[in-house]
């Protein structure tokens, strides 16, 4: 048994939590085609991990740059895409803090990856440098967790997932010592890992940040460089999130002005 005290195995967390990509793919495709001024070709990933979305689209036909702070993600989405004969581009890079030249038609952020975003002052740089990478009447899709119940907020959830010969079982906590008024929460990520007779533990820690869908309108409106189109629960495109009582993601869909 080993125990990690940090997040480093890009192999496993693919495992865990490769459920709902092709849906949630759709919804991007759909989105695409509804809400952009012009075709969509070239599109960028922030914050793209392990890359599900990224290699899914690149097989898609779409031309795709993952930008990521992680040089193991990094390292594993260039191998998957060499391996699968994909073509993409790959960026290092922090995500209030990038600059890749020629705009894209479009760009994503997901996977709760806005959640490392602890004050609205890193929230507007992030959205600051979207704004430069996507040309106007392009659009900037991205998703936040919300809370089902704000007045008992721990809530954990757990699964497991099997490829080949590795099993992942995955325990995932949040809104742990909640600070009500900076809304910042720890989250934990455990993974068992069995492989063969090896079993690995791997824990990851951290701190992110809770953002209701006004102060997002809000924060979207002091930018000034986009136009809120739309959100949606849970990547269904024909839902209004005001019918949804409990919504656990919301995805926000921007336009470039």
């Amino acid at each position: 048994m080993r125990a990690g005290a940090s997040y480093t195995a890009p192999k496993y967390y693919e495992i865990a939590f490769n459920v709902f990509r092709k849906k949630e793919c759709d919804f991007l495709e759909a989105c695409f085609k509804k809400h952009a001024t012009g075709p969509v070709r070239r599109v960028l990933d922030i914050a793209c991990g392990t890359g599900p979305h990224l290699l899914r689209l690149a097989a898609r036909g779409y031309e795709m740059t993952g930008l990521d702070l992680s040089t193991e993600n990094l390292a594993y989405v260039r191998n998957r895409a060499e391996k699968s004969g994909l073509k993409v581009e790959l960026a290092q890079a922090d995500m209030t803090d990038f600059d890749l030249g020629a705009p894209f038609d479009a760009a994503m952020c997901l996977q709760d990856s806005q959640g490392h975003l602890l004050t609205n002052e890193a929230i507007l740089s992030h959205l600051r440098a979207a704004a430069r990478a996507v040309r106007p009447g392009g659009l900037y899709i991205f998703d936040r967790m919300i809370p089902n119940n704000w007045a008992r907020p721990a809530t954990q959830w757990s699964w497991t997932r099997r490829q080949g010969r590795t099993t992942v079982r995955t325990i995932f906590r949040t809104m742990l010592d909640i600070d009500e008024v900076s809304q910042v929460c720890r989250e934990e990520i455990i993974l068992e890992v069995r492989e063969g007779r090896r079993r690995t533990i791997i824990r990851q820690r951290y701190r992110t940040r809770v953002v209701f869908p006004q102060e997002l309108r809000a924060l979207v409106q002091l930018n000034g460089q986009f136009e809120l189109l739309a959100w949606h629960p849970n990547f269904h495109l024909h839902r209004r999130l005001e019918d949804t009582k409990h919504p656990l993601m919301i995805i926000a869909v921007l336009r470039r002005v």
